[in-house]
């Protein structure tokens, strides 16, 4: 080959190695992507699906980076655990971005990250364990120290944002929670930086061109959520108990009665979609409503009643997160269920609206209606049973014929009767004989 020729190809190679390099590095630049996923609200079982599967989702997928964007007031203590196991062996680099507060539960899911790096204003700490016993605050703090450890952060410092035994001179007095601003946060080395917006965040990490994922939460999340919420739990359960309770001022089974099963089937759906119960709590549920149906078929109040009002209780509280949210509910449920009874019976004889759920209709003498027959003639007479009596029946009595029943004895047909008793429009027989 002629030196000029080579000289030519060595110029143009040049050439397009110069023009074309932006254009690499700005297509690599392009192909890195950084997850943002949403750990907001209540930490509960439906909250750890999601975050769970959107991890397994961004390394799938190859993502450069995966963000927790946390702010939440904590949760469940399960949940937080499996969220901070999936986050320490999801595979990606991963950092937590605490953006508002990352409180009790939320404290645990940030330090599992590799990198924390907080809002401006935001906070971290107050993690005690609820109810404060000391077997649960000796497994919390173990947890959240092993996880300290784990990422270099200062372990006594995290494990006294959950026992107020722990002091530390200068910064948290013998029985008080630490919580911490983003400024102390980040001057102890619980924090690395702080950044305002996901851009900043963004260039710190190093991903200043990256493609960056924000990913929703879906529908089915969001409602189990909001239904498994300790708030939504007690509305369920104040208007399923209100509504049978309201059920027992009208006739028969109508509008307040489909009203309290409807809610109590939402309680119980929201508590199984965010994980706290199975079936079995529903079929409990059950059980306690048809034997109060027993007991209201059987006079006075026995076992049956006794033992639905224990089904109903035990199936809300298996379905329940903690034994103190199912207190709490039920509390907050039975105050204001005893409120609505006493504004229902207060008023609602008066209202027209009341009028159109209930048959307030009465036939009044004054107005042309005749009321049911007067038998206490009858007393002492005597007839034959023209049916048998098993033991009600129908009998002759005066040359009429009239339903009668018996104390419980069996009377054929054809045998004479006599009249015991009369209540109302109920003639009480017995054997004559």
């Amino acid at each position: 080959m002629r030196p000029g020729k080579k000289t030519t190809i060595f110029f143009l190679t040049l050439f397009l190695v110069l023009v074309l390099l932006p254009w690499a590095d700005k297509a690599a630049a392009q192909s890195e992507t950084v997850f943002y996923i949403p750990v907001k609200g209540e930490i509960n079982p439906a909250m750890a699906s999601f975050v769970t599967g959107q991890l397994d989702r961004a390394y799938e997928e190859g993502a450069s980076a995966v963000v927790l964007e946390i702010t939440t007031l904590g949760g469940r203590v399960d949940s937080a655990l499996k969220i901070s196991e999936a986050i320490i062996n999801s595979g990606v680099p991963t950092v937590s971005y605490i953006k508002d507060r990352a409180i009790s539960a939320g404290v645990l899911i940030a330090m599992s990250a590799e990198k924390v790096v907080m809002a401006p204003g935001s906070s971290i700490g107050s993690a005690e364990t609820i109810p404060y016993t000391e077997k649960n605050i000796s497994f919390w703090t173990g947890e959240l120290r092993k996880v300290a450890e784990l990422r270099d952060r200062d372990a006594e410092v995290i494990a006294a944002m959950a026992d107020r035994d722990i002091e530390i001179p200068g910064l948290v007095e013998k029985g008080k929670i630490l919580n911490l601003s983003t400024a102390k946060a980040v001057e102890l080395g619980i924090a690395d930086t702080t950044a305002s917006s996901r851009q900043e965040l963004n260039d710190w990490l190093g991903f200043a061109s990256a493609r960056t994922v924000v990913v929703e939460e879906s529908y089915q999340v969001k409602l189990a959520k909001m239904m498994a919420s300790t708030t939504a739990s007690a509305i369920f359960l104040t208007l399923g108990m209100g509504g049978l309770v309201a059920e027992l001022f009208v006739p028969g089974f109508g509008f307040f009665g489909t009203i309290g099963l409807l809610s109590f089937g939402l309680y119980f759906a929201g508590s199984m979609l965010a994980g706290h119960a199975g079936w079995s709590a529903v079929i409990l549920f059950m059980v306690g409503i048809a034997l109060l149906l027993v007991e209201l078929a059987i006079p006075g109040f026995g076992f049956p009643g006794v033992g639905g009002i224990i089904s109903i209780l035990a199936s809300i509280f298996m379905a329940s997160a903690s034994a103190a949210q199912a207190i709490a509910s039920l509390a907050t449920s039975m105050v204001l269920t005893i409120i609505l009874a006493v504004l229902l019976f207060k008023y609602a004889p008066r209202s027209k609206y009341f009028d159109r759920l209930i048959l307030s209709t009465q036939l009044k003498t004054e107005e042309g209606y005749v009321g049911i027959s007067d038998h206490s003639s009858l007393a002492g007479k005597e007839g034959i049973a023209v049916t048998p009596l098993r033991p009600a029946g129908t009998a002759e009595i005066d040359g009429k014929r009239m339903d009668v029943v018996t104390m419980g004895d069996y009377i054929k047909a054809g045998d004479h009767i006599k009249v015991v008793k009369v209540e109302g429009n109920r003639i009480i027989v017995a054997k004559n004989g």
